[in-house]
């Protein structure tokens, strides 16, 4: 089977190693170089958890995990981080309950905190007394950009040929074969291509009217002012607070300082005109949250990020084939919260290209779910 994937980025890499490692002929368009920092796959830590107010990702989240413990054995190298997870909010919040029961339902373990008891047991943060967390032990972080250049590096070990600095501008099918067609004007053909473009997604199909917004999202880090060892991974764990739509690390052992951030979504943009500087009202309003949660943190910002997210309007994955386009197959909408799932998201794509079932029902991120009463497929404001 001759392959393309366009994009290689997080679920494109992992792709590409699936497919290679499975003896197929695999070739990656990457319009950058791999492990850019330009779109959603890159940076030191990106969440793991189980913890989702929506069970189904939380069951596949099962499937996820051994995923990257395979990668971690194949490329001999740490990439997951296993400190622990918050979940908290408002005791009343419905996310929160719903999460807790999506726990219960797939049998995991989790600890039910008080503020008393985060006081006890993670220091660095305080709950208002209206609020409870739910404590899970294998939540985490994953270091996004080393785990797409590991993906990277083995797929190429396996067979694949990746092609940096290579865009593609046109895809089209043509009975049984897929021609792709790359902006210097070279075109080659498939049996199958995988579209994992992420922000440039809408690009590369603009008769489409996809369901997907390109957002500017904003990263800070706080310097610790105090209390070091309050930050360090084991003693703090990874953090959602639910309610606030606030989430952030322990101090990751790579960049100085914490990093704190929200996950609303940020302005329309397009992928190719992002400003990259990070906008003071946005460090004040990280200030003011840390001062309330973690008050043994400055407000000295040590490191500052912009990315990209590629959002719907139900935070839900796009997975589904190009209409009349049979043999094309786009992987798109993580909407911020996805890079945790792209080891798996590779591996479904996998088995799309081989004829091969998934065993879960994904029915509802297919593009039919986002058509709108008249029958248009929906691009909803955010």
């Amino acid at each position: 089977m001759r392959v393309a994937i366009i994009g290689i980025g997080g679920t494109g890499s992992a792709t590409a190693r699936h497919l290679a490692k499975a003896g197929h002929t695999v070739t990656g368009y990457e319009q950058f170089q791999i492990g850019h920092d330009r779109g959603s796959s890159h940076g030191e830590s990106r969440i793991i958890r189980y913890t989702y107010p929506d069970l189904l990702f939380t069951q596949i989240m099962g499937d996820a995990y051994p995923l990257w413990a395979d990668l971690e054995a194949e490329a001999e190298e740490r990439l997951l981080v296993r400190c622990g997870g918050l979940y908290f909010g408002d005791r009343n919040d419905s996310h929160v309950q719903i999460t807790e029961a999506s726990l219960q339902q797939v049998g995991l373990p989790y600890d039910v905190l008080e503020p008393s008891d985060m006081a006890t047991r993670f220091p660095a943060m305080r709950l208002k007394p209206n609020e409870i967390a739910l404590y899970q032990p294998e939540s985490g972080f994953l270091r996004a950009t080393r785990c797409v250049l590991a993906q990277a590096r083995l797929a190429k070990r396996a067979g694949a040929v990746l092609r940096e600095n290579t865009a593609v501008s046109g895809i089209e099918q043509h009975g049984a074969e897929v021609l792709v067609t790359t902006s210097e004007g070279e075109t080659n053909r498939y049996d199958r291509v995988i579209v994992t473009a992420g922000a440039w997604m809408q690009s590369l199909f603009a008769t489409l009217n996809l369901p997907l917004t390109v957002t500017r999202q904003q990263v800070t880090y706080l310097q610790i002012a105090q209390n070091a060892g309050y930050f360090q991974q084991g003693s703090l764990p990874v953090w959602i607070d639910s309610t606030a739509n606030y989430y952030g690390f322990p101090q990751d052992g790579k960049i100085d300082g914490v990093k704190i951030a929200c996950h609303d979504f940020g302005g329309t943009v397009h992928p190719d005109a992002v400003e990259r500087t990070v906008d003071a009202s946005y460090i004040d309003a990280v200030r003011d949250y840390a001062r309330l949660r973690m008050p043994d943190l400055s407000s000295e910002v040590t490191y500052q990020q912009v990315c990209l997210y590629t959002v719907t309007h139900n935070e839900d994955f796009i997975i589904d084939t190009v209409p009349e386009m049979p043999h094309v197959l786009l992987v798109s909408g993580c909407s911020g919260h996805g890079f945790k799932f792209t080891a798996l998201l590779g591996n479904i794509a996998t088995l799309w290209a081989t004829e091969q079932p998934y065993a879960r029902d994904l029915s509802r991120f297919t593009l039919l779910r986002f058509r709108n009463s008249k029958g248009e497929v929906s691009n909803a404001h955010l």
